[in-house]
């Protein structure tokens, strides 16, 4: 793709890979095979970790995705450092199905390492749709009336984000399996950047 030239055929693109990260992160979704009826319940209740973990991810992923459709509204103009930006982006949400499918099966050992591979993919995620977002309004992508809407919000929220993970990072190593519990923070602090960001 040439700089200037229309941002579509890299939104295509980047749909694509949305939809196959999605995919990817049900595969996870299944039982034991030969599991007698009698202990079926005791399955689908040990199965939880990998239902709670899917569901996380893909209301992420889901919400990236928008967040993507909604950037590229605003973005009318495409020059190779976005679209390397967006690659970095792709490559973050491509990963994700891995540390999603390591939360699931490992999230209740007395380990750090799984909470601090999502924490620190998803962290990337938000800073890398950040860097989509300052870059494009600093090199005039964006169409005027749009860049002029809310943009300071919009970052920061996507910064704001990014440190809640970062944060759990560390605290992983004293919580262990409770540091998903710190990813609630992300409503708070949602709403905080909707509330106090003054658009600009």
């Amino acid at each position: 793709m040439d700089s200037g030239t229309s941002p579509e055929r890299m939104v295509f693109f980047s749909d694509a890979v949305f939809a196959i990260a999605l995919t990817l992160l049900a595969l996870d979704l299944k039982l034991p095979p030969g599991i007698p009826a009698e202990e079926l319940d005791d399955a689908l209740i040990a199965a939880l970790p990998q239902l709670l973990a899917y569901a996380l991810s893909f209301l992420i992923v889901a919400r990236t995705w928008m967040s993507h459709h909604a950037d590229f509204a605003r973005i009318v103009r495409f020059n190779v450092n976005l679209g390397r930006l967006n690659l970095a982006l792709l490559f973050f949400i491509a990963m994700l199905p891995g540390p999603t499918s390591v939360l699931s099966e490992y999230g209740d050992d007395p380990t750090p390492w799984p909470s601090v591979l999502y924490a620190a993919n998803i962290a990337a995620v938000y800073l890398t749709m950040a860097a989509i977002w300052g870059y494009a309004k600093r090199a005039g992508l964006m169409d005027l009336e749009a860049a002029a809407f809310g943009y300071r919000r919009v970052f920061t929220a996507r910064v704001a984000g990014a440190l809640v993970f970062l944060l759990s990072i560390p605290a992983a190593f004293v919580l262990n399996a409770f540091t998903p519990f710190l990813w609630l923070l992300l409503v708070p602090v949602s709403w905080w950047t909707r509330r106090f960001s003054t658009p600009k």
